[in-house]
């Protein structure tokens, strides 16, 4: 009996052995495992509560913020790159909403002076195929010059309105859709859109005088920066970094400059878009790119004066002696223009989905994703008063004209505001 014994203990002893050896790397390897989706759940957990909207933080008052009058434009847009920003000419501000609605607007008490559907410039037919009842039917606006309110629509068309009546002046095919507002002087007008084209136009009927064109890299964010019309230049940014400017006339390039360089192995990483708008201060250009670099463009020269690390999509602004930039963490931020030095910065509004800084007298004006407008001292970048305006949020620019400012709202109200 005992010798069965014997052999029994030693053909299972290793048996044993090997399963209690897979049990103690299973457990292991449960317990690794365990570590890993703890760590991840911490790691998103982390990622969440930074890029959670800052609380709003008590500040002492200084200013208030005074609605002079509103009115309702139109409905919400549907999507978020539709932004769509009021323009102004002498008495009267021109509002667009993404329904379709044109509005002209007396400054002075808001009464409407005319309002026109743009979808009824299309006849029956081609209402059916230019307009889905799911798309936003204008993407681009509002432009102003030569009399004329110009506006993008979602059929690919650059529409132009008389400023004075709101009747149709002409309509043009475009290449693609236009999501920033056109641009217009007494002899041209400037359009960008979304495949990477900028066109000149003439301002009587529209008629297409130049196209400029840059290859778009395979991923870009969705928008494009507003053009602008410098003396005889038109300046475009573009989805792959550059700024260029050309002859309004010809469309030939007289200044070509790189913003920022692509970097990194995946198309997210070389995102360098230049969606924001560019401003001057005198023969000075400002851009800035996402991922990329804010510069300071000689306009007569074409030479870099400096560049500084930035990343933002917004546009930016100037006033005191400084250039204005809402950061990619929606950090506002102001630079010293001669070059480029931090003055000062506030990074209490972070993650709040801000609107492009805007210069109104001696403060800048952003809005943000609850609808409030925070007023800020241009000297030190302290708060001085807020004021909560649309429930929907505000993400459009805001249009400034002295101490008077016009801002349009994500439910489609247009507000006229003083800051006193």
């Amino acid at each position: 009996m005992i010798v069965p014994s014997t052999r029994i203990c030693s053909i299972h002893g290793p048996i044993v052995l090997i399963a209690t050896l897979f049990l103690v790397v299973g457990c292991a390897t449960d317990r690794e495992e365990l570590q890993e989706k703890r760590q991840k759940r911490l790691e998103d957990k982390e990622k969440r509560i930074a890029k959670r909207p800052a609380p709003l933080k008590h500040f002492i008052r200084e200013q208030e913020v005074g609605v002079r009058w509103e009115r309702q434009v139109g409905g919400p847009a549907r999507d978020d790159a539709v932004q769509l920003v009021p323009a102004l000419s002498g008495s009267r501000v021109f509002a667009a909403s993404a329904d379709g609605k044109i509005m002209s607007i007396s400054t002075g008490e808001g009464d409407v002076l005319w309002e026109v559907d743009v979808v009824s410039f299309y006849d029956e037919g081609e209402r059916e195929h230019a307009f889905s009842p799911r798309a936003d039917v204008i993407t681009g606006g509002v432009g102003l010059g030569a009399d004329i309110v110009l506006v993008g629509t979602s059929a690919g068309d650059m529409v132009a309105l008389n400023q004075s009546d709101g009747t149709l002046a002409w309509r043009t095919r475009m290449t693609s859709e236009i999501l920033a507002p056109p641009q217009a002087d007494n002899s041209i007008v400037v359009a960008h859109t979304i495949d990477g084209r900028v066109t000149g136009h003439d301002v009587v009927d529209g008629t297409r005088q130049w196209m400029y064109s840059v290859s778009v890299p395979s991923l870009t964010i969705r928008g494009t920066a507003t053009p602008m019309i410098f003396g005889e230049i038109a300046v475009a940014g573009f989805s792959n970094g550059r700024v260029v400017g050309l002859n309004k006339r010809t469309g030939v390039p007289m200044l070509d400059q790189r913003v920022a360089a692509a970097k990194g192995k995946s198309d997210l990483e070389k995102l360098i878009d230049i969606d924001g708008n560019m401003v001057t201060s005198g023969p000075v250009l400002f851009a800035v790119s996402f991922q990329g670099n804010v510069v300071a463009i000689n306009t007569q020269s074409g030479r870099i004066l400096w560049a500084r690390q930035a990343s933002s999509v917004l546009g930016l602004s100037t006033g005191f002696g400084n250039v204005y930039l809402v950061s990619e963490e929606d950090h506002l931020i102001a630079m010293n223009e001669q070059n480029g030095e931090n003055v000062w910065r506030n990074e209490s509004l972070k993650n709040r989905d801000l609107s492009p800084p805007v210069v109104v007298s001696s403060f800048v004006v952003v809005s943000d994703y609850k609808g409030f407008l925070h007023v800020i001292a241009q000297t030190d970048g302290r708060f001085v008063a807020r004021k909560r305006l649309d429930n929907k949020g505000m993400r459009a620019s805001i249009l400034a004209d002295g101490n008077r400012m016009y801002a349009l709202g994500n439910s489609g109200r247009l507000f006229a505001l003083e800051v006193l």
